[in-house]
């Protein structure tokens, strides 16, 4: 028999083995280096999934804002029925307490000064009732705009994931008209803000007139 035949594999150095696999592991990047257009597909993969990521993060947060304003919509909703509700019990006991003042109703062992001084009470309640409907109010609309504003981010950080280079002047429009549209709700939301503190300021004033006229007809309430 010669020498070769029927033999085993060709053994092969284990130089040769680690310089074949870190030629063929290093073959692709070797590619791209070569080839600009694979050196660009790459690039463009990875900027893909990039994107997506980040517009899946953001979409996450833009659901979260949105549940927390809906429990919060929930919220003033219900303190809007509680506050009617007392209203209308409110307006209830006005009414007996204007009878029995004019002597229409029994007002059992109430004379006329206990009488009067309840329904300074009840007027004080009243107030502090509307105005506590009124900021409710105002808080709704600040959080409708809130939502808007919100929505709107959203919709301009989605056109701007497109590339510049990919853009025409269609594009940079809806950008700019979506911006100037966010700049008018972010003002709308100042100026609720600043309408509900004059607010406060303006019944401030309310209540130490009406104060020195309780005072004047000799009664004494604090206001809780």
């Amino acid at each position: 028999m010669r020498m070769g035949e029927g033999e085993g594999p060709r053994h092969v150095p284990i130089r040769a083995q680690v310089t074949g696999a870190a030629s063929s592991t290093t073959s692709s990047s070797a590619d791209e280096e070569f080839d600009p257009q694979l050196s660009l597909r790459s690039k463009e993969r990875k900027t893909l999934r990039r994107r997506r990521k980040l517009e899946k993060a953001t979409k996450q947060l833009v659901k979260q804002e949105e549940l927390k304003r809906l429990h919060k919509a929930q919220a003033i909703q219900r303190q809007l029925e509680e506050v009617e509700e007392r209203q209308r019990a409110s307006e209830i006991q006005g009414v007996r307490l204007e009878k029995a003042l004019r002597g229409e109703a029994d007002s059992g062992t109430q004379d006329e000064a206990q009488l009067l001084q309840e329904w300074f009470k009840l007027v004080l309640e009243k107030n502090k009732l509307m105005r506590y409907e009124s900021e409710l109010l105002i808080m709704a609309q600040e959080l409708e705009l809130e939502d808007h504003q919100s929505r709107l981010e959203q919709k301009l950080r989605e056109k701007m994931l497109k590339e510049e280079s990919q853009k025409d002047e269609n594009d940079l429009n809806e950008e700019r008209e979506i911006f100037a549209e966010m700049m008018q709700v972010i003002e709308q939301r100042d100026r609720l803000v600043d309408s509900l503190e004059e607010q406060r300021i303006r019944e401030k004033a309310e209540d130490q007139r009406f104060e020195s006229f309780i005072f004047s007809r000799g009664c004494q309430l604090s206001r809780t």
